[in-house]
């Protein structure tokens, strides 16, 4: 019996089918198309989104079949913060709002919720990307919605008949009580002056990831091409689920996972101990494991945004980097600053630009940013006493391995690649616990250390300098970021002459 990991992302959708020994059977993918109508405003389409997923698990249903494996369970890693609004046929009134859409911000500022009660019930920072501040703006039909959404409930409704969100997505919309495994009467309430037309009955119902949450519609499951009985089960945040995938065990090993946004995830059995105000995001996966994330908004968007200036692909770009470490240096927060920071008003920046900078030396330095900030991230963890253990790396980032090297020296860390497809990998491995399969194969994975990346002596010493530069840009430019953040149109309000 196979089962599929459906990965439900930002750029692209994919289906990977997977026997009980953990074998990728088939897969398939789709990409999706962000549209930016206005500044600030990203969005997707919900019929998009749900076209693409069922034409992957349609697709792989049948090689599954034809290969004498039929799929009998399925499970989605979900892209986090993206929701969309329904009316009351059931039907998105809106586009999906993604997560570096800032509509939100506003609300957030406004939040009446101090920052420590808020982190200290939903687990994440104070930001206008969690799907609550999204809702609040009440853009258009938003106030008049019978419903509120994410992906993967938007599914399982479609699907079952039941709109059910595990608890590690619902968290992602910053209205969900870590410790309770509710939706949060504090919050909703603290956000009723900005949107009284937030309401828990407006929200699916929470269990945890790797739960049954119904067998699929006999009707959906002929349309897909999908055996009589097959079960949907509860999934997780796509971070979590590249966890679970990539071979994240708490204590020993953590995971990175390069995609639109680069994502350090670390696992504990109990909730840790995180200080008020460190931009952390922690949340259960179930009921036995908690993931605690940290990262940057701009990881894969930052290479595509370079690249696209060269008018070339990411491939080309950054398949030729300078050999030698460049004396440069970037900000990659070109969607607000990493987590530790948790700037919603930080800026890109590239520092040490001279009249013989090359494009091979830029390219290096915008790689060498997200090493830097893991740096960041990793000194933050040892900080607050929760140990990471080994660096296992999944998507696109990790399939170049000179990038991967320079990452590493960057980052002060070895990185060693995983399977990769470890968000689908999670999302199968969960597809299989709720449906009562027998999976060992999934449930091992075995970690080579034959391409691990490791930090060379020789520029050791370098690139420690580099680190502790990198965080006084930051520091020494934050104020410059906020003043360009506000634009022009700020000046001219407080102009006597406006």
């Amino acid at each position: 019996m196979s089962v599929v990991g459906l990965d439900l992302g930002t750029s692209g959708v994919r289906a990977v089918a997977y026997t009980a020994d953990g074998c990728a059977l088939a897969s398939r993918g789709v990409s999706l198309r962000l549209s930016r109508p206005a500044p600030g405003t990203v969005e997707l389409d919900a019929g998009q989104i749900v076209a693409a997923a069922e034409s992957v698990l349609s697709g792989v249903a049948a090689e599954a079949r034809d290969a004498g494996d039929p799929v009998r369970a399925v499970a989605c890693s979900v892209l986090g913060e993206a929701v969309v609004p329904l009316d009351a046929d059931g039907m998105p009134s809106a586009p999906v709002a993604v997560s570096m859409d800032s509509r939100g911000d506003g609300p957030a500022a406004r939040m009446a919720l101090p920052q420590g009660r808020f982190t200290e019930i939903s687990g994440q920072p104070l930001h206008g990307m969690f799907s609550a501040f999204k809702i609040a703006a009440g853009v258009g039909s938003w106030r008049d919605a019978h419903a509120y959404r994410c992906i993967g409930d938007l599914l399982a409704e479609r699907w079952t008949g039941t709109a059910v969100i595990d608890y590690s997505q619902a968290a992602r919309t910053g209205l969900f009580d870590v410790t309770t495994r509710s939706w949060s009467d504090e919050i909703i309430g603290a956000l009723a002056d900005d949107a009284p037309w937030l309401q828990k009955e407006k929200l699916p119902s929470v269990a945890p990831g790797g739960r049954a949450i119904g067998e699929i519609a006999a009707a959906t499951a002929t349309r897909l091409g999908l055996e009589p009985g097959t079960v949907l089960v509860g999934g997780a945040h796509d971070q979590a689920a590249a966890y679970l995938g990539g071979g994240g065990v708490p204590g020993i090993r953590s995971t990175i996972s390069f995609g639109s946004s680069d994502c350090v995830t670390v696992g504990t059995i109990s909730r840790p101990a995180l200080a008020d105000g460190t931009g952390f995001a922690t949340y259960p996966v179930d009921d036995e494991l908690w993931v605690t994330l940290a990262g940057t908004a701009a990881g894969g968007w930052a290479l595509e945004w370079f690249a696209g200036i060269l008018g070339e692909s990411v491939h080309e770009v950054f398949g030729a980097l300078a050999d030698e470490p460049p004396a440069l240096l970037m900000l990659p927060y070109l969607a607000g600053s990493g987590t530790i920071d948790n700037d919603a008003r930080g800026r890109g920046v590239v520092h040490g630009l001279t009249l013989e900078t090359s494009r091979a030396q830029l390219a290096r330095a915008v790689v060498e940013a997200a090493g830097f900030e893991f740096a960041k991230i990793l000194s933050a963890f040892d900080s607050h006493g929760v140990t990471v253990g080994d660096l296992l790396v999944s998507g696109s980032g990790a399939a170049n391995p000179f990038a991967l090297q320079c990452r590493a020296e960057a980052a002060g860390a070895a990185l060693t690649p995983t399977v990769p497809d470890a968000s689908a990998r999670g999302a199968a491995l969960l597809a299989a616990r709720g449906a009562g399969i027998h999976a060992p194969g999934l449930a091992r994975l075995e970690v080579s250390a034959e391409h691990r990346c490791s930090p060379t002596v020789a520029y050791r010493s370098w690139y420690a300098s580099q680190r502790r530069a990198y965080g006084d840009l930051y520091a020494s430019t934050r104020s410059l970021a906020h003043h360009l953040a506000a634009g022009p149109a700020a000046a001219s309000a407080d102009s006597p002459l406006a």
